[in-house]
């Protein structure tokens, strides 16, 4: 039996009724940026008791959700029942040929492009916004049909207060994430009429849902539902759910275009829900940072062209260290006796608020460190230093603070004796440097306020890279700040500035 994984998403209205806004297949998942663990966002019973009874001898999984596969992998580890995986990527055009038989469930998340609701339904949204048109649950739309004429269903403009009632989406998966979503409020048929005027045979308007009083800590939530569906009436089995964020908190003051009605730039993660990394969290308000003389300042107070203090970190292997991420190839006393102090400069500072991994470090001595996982610090391992995003760090390895009660080069070794994963909604500040990509920083309430880390941030890219497309090979970035869809490399920019 052939099935096929669906992910389904939801809105909340203002009304607080969920509404569908999208399906896809090629469904993924969304790890950090999903409000519960992996353990609660998969219940498998309604799945294992459908192989019983329908005397399933063989499962084979075709798709990219790991932990769907981990499950599915251990439940039948010691069964009869023989499963099999089978590794297809979202960007995958073909799947496997499985044969299809009585005692064989083939379980696909994979894209296929010779399947109806594949290639119709989650390929075109308007495709499936046309589905559910005449369902309660249906959504008001425009979009421009094959002859390109503007067909809409739109009859009443909802009121959602100072957030947008509109919403201007790509018909098709592939898009400009930077540009698209776009945003609109507006309040009368004529100024509905203005944004009319943005549909184009690959965008399409809809309404848009905003409910702020069912939110979580001040971010909208999408629902996404996983459900398998099996022939010969397409009828469905649960086998998840979980809650996803916008990227930003709503605000309560919202301003727009006057002439466009489209919210204005600074608004605009606050509505959209991709999962994209362009702005990692890595300062909280308090936490410190050294200027160039030697005093700090908390990250709240930082400014564009602030100088700071850095180090430079000799190379005498020649290791390419662009980015700073290498494994400079070096022990701690090349370190010790090669570092020297230099300064920086901010090139920009951006207000990050969204669900995060936290980290903390115990140390030997019982101090503690603590950040989001992908900040990446200098370390001591295997008697080589290099740096390790927090999120990399295992017990033993060594973190290389700075003392800052001097002045002088003086690192401080502490060996890390457990680390605790916590995750939770940042609220902080995302950090850019001029040169060498880093910074030093410290925390407060860790018994280790004499200290500073050494922390790498992503280099920029020249200005105009990313407008012209530019990807790593032209752009030379550095994970984690370089990254698209589905693990395609392309560079991001805010204010002119690519990171």
């Amino acid at each position: 039996m052939r099935t096929v994984l669906i992910g389904s998403d939801f809105m909340y209205d203002k009304d607080g009724n969920l509404k569908p806004i999208e399906i896809n297949t090629a469904v993924g998942w969304d790890n950090a940026s999903k409000v519960e663990d992996d353990i609660d966002c998969l219940d498998l019973t309604g799945l294992y008791q459908f192989v019983i009874d329908n005397n399933f001898q063989n499962i084979h999984y075709v798709g990219d959700i790991q932990y769907f596969h981990k499950t599915l992998e251990t439940h039948y580890k010691e069964s009869p029942v023989t499963y099999e995986f089978h590794s297809v990527g979202p960007l995958a055009i073909t799947i496997p040929s499985i044969e299809d038989n009585d005692e064989t469930l083939i379980v696909r998340s994979a894209y296929d492009t010779t399947a109806l609701v594949d290639d119709t339904y989650c390929r075109d949204k308007v495709e499936f916004m046309k589905l559910i048109e005449s369902q309660p649950f249906g959504s008001q739309f425009a979009y421009l049909n094959d002859e390109n004429q503007l067909v809409s269903n739109i009859t009443t403009i909802s009121d959602n207060g100072v957030h947008p009632n509109f919403i201007l989406k790509s018909r098709y998966p592939a898009y400009d994430k930077d540009v698209y979503p776009k945003f609109y409020k507006v309040t009368t048929q004529e100024e509905l009429d203005v944004v009319l005027q943005n549909v184009t045979s690959e965008y399409f308007l809809m309404e848009n849902y905003c409910n702020t009083t069912n939110s979580f800590e001040g971010h909208i939530k999408v629902i996404r539902s996983l459900n398998i569906l099996y022939p010969p009436a397409l009828q469905s089995i649960q086998i998840g759910q979980y809650t996803k964020l916008n990227e930003n908190i709503f605000f309560t003051d919202v301003e727009y275009n006057s002439e466009t009605y489209e919210v204005n730039p600074e608004y605009r993660d606050s509505y959209t829900t991709s999962t994209n990394t362009r702005w990692l969290p890595k300062l909280l308000d308090t936490d410190m940072v050294e200027m160039a003389d030697g005093t700090f300042k908390t990250a709240l107070d930082l400014n564009v062209n602030d100088v700071i203090k850095t180090i430079d970190i000799p190379n005498p292997n020649g290791i390419d260290n662009a980015s700073y991420t290498s494994n400079f190839g070096i022990t701690y006393e090349t370190l010790l006796s090669g570092t020297t102090y230099s300064t920086n400069k901010i090139i920009a500072l951006k207000r990050v608020n969204k669900l995060s991994y936290f980290y903390q470090l115990t140390f030997e001595d019982d101090s503690t460190w603590e950040d989001t996982g992908t900040s990446s610090y200098l370390i001591e391992r295997n008697n080589e230093v290099q740096f390790e995003t927090l999120f990399d760090v295992v017990n033993g390895d060594v973190v290389l603070l700075l003392n800052t009660t001097d002045g002088l080069m003086d690192f401080v070794r502490k060996t890390v004796v457990s680390v605790t994963q916590v995750k939770k909604v940042f609220s902080g500040w995302f950090i850019s440097v001029e040169r060498a990509h880093l910074f030093l920083t410290k925390t407060t309430s860790t018994n280790n306020e004499s200290f500073v880390s050494i922390e790498h941030n992503g280099p920029s890219c020249p200005v105009g890279c990313c407008s012209g497309g530019g990807t790593c090979p032209t752009c030379p970035k550095s994970e984690p700040y370089c990254s698209g869809p589905y693990g395609n490399p392309q560079c991001f920019s805010y204010q002119g500035i690519c990171y």
